[in-house]
């Protein structure tokens, strides 16, 4: 049976989206998952189905909705492509220091313009340090002077870059990835 990473967009974030971990897990054992962790409060969970991964985020999203009144958006990726996210990190000598290391987990792969947008976002701050990589479903980057002030967030974000995605530090992306190893 696959182990999934859930990752949620915008619950208990800067004052909005509220979503307890007990709820979100108990939504996830109603749906019929397995094995249901969540990690922080942010809308990570790790948990075993024999639905597909669209399936998953489908089926979540419904039930977010209905408990929420408000859509989601659901990510869910498998252990074999944390590992492979992992791997692929072109930042890792900076990741020793994991809030300063992000990844843009994505619905879908970037357009075609996200390099672009992402670049006049560079220029359009020359005083930020922030480095990204563009990666299809991903985005990686590193924010030498931290993650507070960055310009690489929300609806602009999004917009830019042509897909919904949610972000989180290393350290978050390295404990999924070990929790998912079933």
């Amino acid at each position: 049976m696959p182990t999934y990473a859930i990752l949620l967009r915008a619950v208990n974030v800067g004052g909005y989206g509220k979503l307890s971990m007990t709820d979100f897990r108990k939504i996830l054992s109603d749906l019929r998952f397995r094995n249901v962790e969540t990690y922080i409060q942010s809308g990570n969970a790790v948990t075993d189905s024999d639905l597909s991964p669209e399936e998953v985020a489908l089926s979540v999203g419904t039930a977010l909705l209905r408990h929420t009144g408000s859509p989601v958006a659901v990510i869910v990726r498998t252990h074999d492509q944390l590992e492979k996210l992992i791997r692929g990190n072109p930042f890792m000598r900076e990741a020793a220091d994991g809030t300063r290391v992000h990844v843009a987990f994505l619905v879908a792969p970037a357009a075609p313009t996200a390099a672009a947008a992402l670049e006049s976002i560079v220029k359009k701050y020359p005083n930020r340090r922030d480095r990204y990589h563009l990666a299809g479903e991903h985005i990686y980057f590193h924010f030498p002077d931290g993650a507070a002030d960055t310009k690489f967030t929300g609806k602009a974000l999004d917009k830019a870059i042509g897909a919904v995605g949610t972000g989180r530090n290393w350290n978050t992306v390295l404990k999924l990835h070990a929790m998912s190893k079933r």
